[in-house]
């Protein structure tokens, strides 16, 4: 067994089916889902650093060691970055679209092999709801690394779309990626079970398909924060009415 597979031995079942299983099949509240993300970063991160240990040759250690220890630093210096993003765990949180740019670029340069050159396009229309930010920013993080890691796996050249549209009554996240594609294993993956579990807060959803010669992650979500949703749809049940007839005269 290598020191990578003795690492994570035990890692193989996925937090989601842990959690559930410890709250008695009752989905996670928003804080052991943040928990769990980090977790699942953190753990990305530190994949990433023990393959390049690895891959050392015992023979060249001293030279190595040297070029391990800049990777190392560089490394952890982005899973930094990336965390301030997410959660600013060292810092105040920058403007929306500057975490998403910070969050993207990191993750791409945390997770990618050192010879990859992956291309990032990045769309930003509308101002995301504030109430979102943080759901869009974490659905980000996983949707991408899950594509880094399945779709662009040991592929030389990569191009990586994200694009944030805010419409009228939704939040639509998309990540692109022109890799491998997926096979039935991935759509069952901790990644995705995360994204669809951060969609679910807000009553929103999550998809992976292939669409042409592409992988399209998307997360939908409503613009209108659940709870209006659902305080609506108590006094439409209460007077009769369809909660839809009053959504004109609301914000």
């Amino acid at each position: 067994m290598t020191p990578l597979q003795a690492c994570f031995a035990h890692a193989d079942q996925p937090l989601w089916s842990l959690a559930l299983n410890a709250t008695g099949g009752e989905p996670p509240s928003g804080d052991e889902l943040a928990l769990r993300l980090l977790r699942h970063h953190t753990k990305n991160a530190l994949q990433r650093i023990l393959s390049e240990v690895v891959l050392i040759d015992d023979a060249r250690l001293s030279r190595e060691s040297s070029r391990l220890l800049r990777d190392l630093e560089r490394r952890i210096m982005l899973s930094a970055a990336i965390s301030d993003a997410l959660f600013g765990l060292t810092g105040a949180p920058q403007p929306m679209e500057e975490r998403l740019r910070t969050l993207c670029k990191g993750t791409i340069e945390l997770l990618s092999d050192p010879d990859q050159i992956i291309r990032l396009d990045i769309e930003v229309g509308g101002d995301c709801p504030e109430h979102l930010r943080e759901t869009v920013l974490r659905g980000t993080n996983e949707m991408l690394g899950n594509a880094i890691k399945h779709g662009l796996h040991q592929r030389m050249l990569g191009r990586l779309t994200v694009r944030l549209i805010v419409g009228p009554r939704e939040t639509r996240l998309t990540v692109e990626d022109d890799g491998w594609g997926f096979c039935a294993g991935r759509e069952g993956g901790e990644g995705l079970g995360l994204t669809q579990a951060l969609a679910e807060q807000h009553g929103g959803s999550s998809s992976l398909r292939r669409v042409g010669d592409t992988t399209r992650a998307e997360m939908s979500l409503p613009n209108v924060k659940l709870e209006i949703r659902e305080e609506k749809a108590r006094r439409s049940r209460k007077t009769g009415r369809p909660s839809w007839t009053k959504s004109r005269a609301e914000p």
